[in-house]
């Protein structure tokens, strides 16, 4: 067999470089629908010094994380040094996963109820998908170890171990979370579901017209 030997050209460039440049498109869409302009009118918790990062720029980052793949705050640190991907989103700098972990921890359930429903009210808005059908639903989430807010209640996978019993809320005809609450496993099904609904309604979705509503047997609802 006759082998040929291929000469390639190497050469070096200054100009910096990524892997992720198809996230382009992402902040294309991302500066069409003002998603960081809508932050800015939103609540959030403020950084502790006049040197902190906004909060959008902080969400922004780790929205940028995740997209690359991030599971964990220390994953983050991935992006930081990204300085193509920087200029993409127009950010300076980004900030390390203590910052992250921060931001999240000053999150309460009075501060939740204040912004992520007008939150998600914001975002439905952008969706031109006439009348919606809603579904309701309770799960169990397994936990192991001591996750914050697990119990031990009723558990059909895992007897014994702890857990979530969340309340959600799904538009069927795009199959995303209209709204969610996070609660023991020691809850029962039935235990702030006309409270939830009246939030999923009343704010996560007051701009929609709602045409069906369907509810699982888990999400039990007293008649």
């Amino acid at each position: 067999m006759n082998t040929k030997m291929v000469t390639l050209p190497i050469e070096y460039s200054d100009k910096n470089v990524t892997a992720h440049g198809g996230l382009s498109l992402l902040k294309r869409f991302i500066d069409k629908i003002g998603i960081i302009e809508a932050l800015d009118g939103f609540d959030f918790p403020k950084p502790g010094s006049n040197r902190g990062y906004d909060p959008s720029e902080i969400i922004l980052s780790f929205w940028l994380g995740i997209w690359t793949g991030a599971s964990r705050y220390i994953h983050s640190d991935w992006v930081r040094y990204d300085k193509v991907l920087q200029e993409i989103f127009g950010l300076k700098l980004m900030p390390s996963q203590s910052t992250y972990s921060r931001f999240l921890n000053k999150f309460s359930q009075k501060k939740n109820n204040e912004i992520f429903p007008s939150l998600q009210d914001w975002f439905f808005q952008k969706l031109d998908i006439g009348k919606i059908t809603v579904d309701f639903d309770s799960m169990v989430i397994t936990r192991y170890g001591d996750q914050e807010g697990s119990a031990k209640g009723y558990n059909p996978n895992k007897k014994g171990r702890n857990s979530h019993h969340p309340l959600l809320a799904f538009i069927s005809q795009t199959r995303i979370v209209a709204n969610a609450w996070l609660r023991p496993g020691n809850t029962a099904a039935s235990s702030n579901c006309v409270e939830f609904m009246k939030e999923t309604f009343n704010q996560c979705l007051s701009s929609k017209d709602v045409g069906l509503v369907r509810e699982t047997k888990g999400f039990t609802l007293k008649r």
